[in-house]
């Protein structure tokens, strides 16, 4: 204690002043600690399981539907022997890409992803997701069927052939040859959304610009002999405007799952193009402005939710999901299964639970400042 004739006795602070201060941080580490733990123990989100349990037939069938017709698989690179790997480039090699980010896609909890994506944008049964894939990500475009299935909900799918390294840019294995693979196979269940509704080139300009024609055009010609239509758009309105067309053919869709940087997704603005995740029209404001924009613009712009999968690693840190794994994890085991679980509970269940994990740290914040004010009328000014 000191005194100053201008401020009267004061009070010097010692290292025993520092100890709530110290008690607080400790308990609110202790507490997020405690939380985390705890949310180990939530429920598995049973359409995550269900839809993971389905992508791994699906896989099965592709890398059989590989053995089939003669293609080799590099354990080196495809070390899961998915089927799902493609070669660094091809003549439908449209850019770089990730191959992490391709094996990850390629695991069955690619589809527990999916699941908790469209929990969050508010995917239910009954509801109608538009999804547009390029050959980049596989894993994930027939994931797409897996997970809207999962949750009772239906999808008009749009494929691209262009994939970029190490997607599906195997002329003589594309994408919708994979789809067509486990269609065959029955790995599916009924009623599984697994229609192709219609095929673009993709690559440069949706047009195919920048793809070996050698390679393209067999793979159009084996969509058009299954009856599946080609689009050949001329510029980027016509592209999203016949994918708008046949999005809309069996309703108003509810939702936009983008999968791969097709052309036809965000058209001409980049912002947009790194954006991954549910993107909501609110959260937009500013990005992909008329006259170049692409689907994502188009659904935003009509006050619809946007799930743009790229940035695979971030996606993963964000969901838990596991990011280039050295073996496959068994089913059920990651964080991104219990991701969906809020979003399946009634409000009222998950204001509650908001309110057990925020209020013990508020009280202690709370009564810290007043422990805080208390001193401070201890000390004569």
């Amino acid at each position: 204690m000191l005194y100053n004739p201008v401020r009267g006795i004061v009070f010097l602070s010692s290292p025993l002043s520092k100890l709530p201060f110290l008690l607080l941080c400790s308990f609110l580490i202790a507490w997020a600690l405690l939380m985390s733990w705890l949310a180990g123990f939530l429920p598995v989100d049973q359409a995550a399981l269900e839809a993971a349990r389905i992508q791994a037939l699906v896989i099965q069938a592709v890398s059989q539907g590989a053995g089939d017709r003669g293609l080799s698989i590099d354990l080196e690179v495809d070390r899961h022997g998915t089927g799902m790997i493609g070669e660094v480039f091809t003549g439908l090699t449209s850019t770089q890409g990730s191959l992490p980010a391709k094996r990850t896609a390629s695991t069955p909890d690619a589809a527990a992803l999916l699941v908790a994506l469209l929990r969050e944008a508010g995917v239910g049964e009954g509801s109608l997701v538009a999804v547009n894939a390029s050959g980049s990500f596989p894993g994930f475009a027939l994931a797409a069927a897996s997970a809207c299935g999962a949750l009772g909900a239906d999808a008009v799918i749009v494929l691209s052939i262009g994939a970029s390294s190490w997607g599906a840019n195997r002329p003589d294995y594309t994408v919708l040859d994979m789809f067509m693979v486990a269609a065959e196979g029955g790995v599916w269940p009924p009623g599984y959304p697994v229609v192709i509704a219609a095929l673009s080139p993709g690559g440069s300009d949706d047009r195919g610009l920048d793809l070996d024609t050698q390679a393209l055009e067999p793979a159009l010609d084996r969509a058009a002999a299954l009856g599946i239509p080609v689009l050949r758009p001329t510029s980027l309105a016509g592209a999203v405007s016949s994918r708008m067309a046949i999005s809309r053919a069996r309703g108003e869709p509810d939702v936009l799952l983008t999968i791969g940087g097709n052309y036809a997704s965000t058209g001409a603005d980049p912002a947009l193009a790194l954006l991954s995740g549910v993107i909501r029209p609110e959260d937009s404001r500013g990005l992909g402005q008329a006259g170049n924009g692409g689907l994502v613009q188009e659904f935003l712009r009509a006050g619809l939710p946007v799930i743009q999968v790229l940035n695979i690693e971030d996606l993963s840190t964000r969901y838990g999901l596991p990011f280039d794994p050295a073996t496959v994890p068994d089913l059920g085991q990651a964080g991104v299964y219990r991701r969906g679980v809020g979003h399946s509970l009634s409000p009222g269940l998950r204001f509650g639970m908001l309110a057990l994990v925020l209020l013990p740290a508020l009280g202690a914040v709370a009564a810290f400042a007043g422990y805080r004010r208390f001193k401070r009328k201890a000390v004569m000014v």
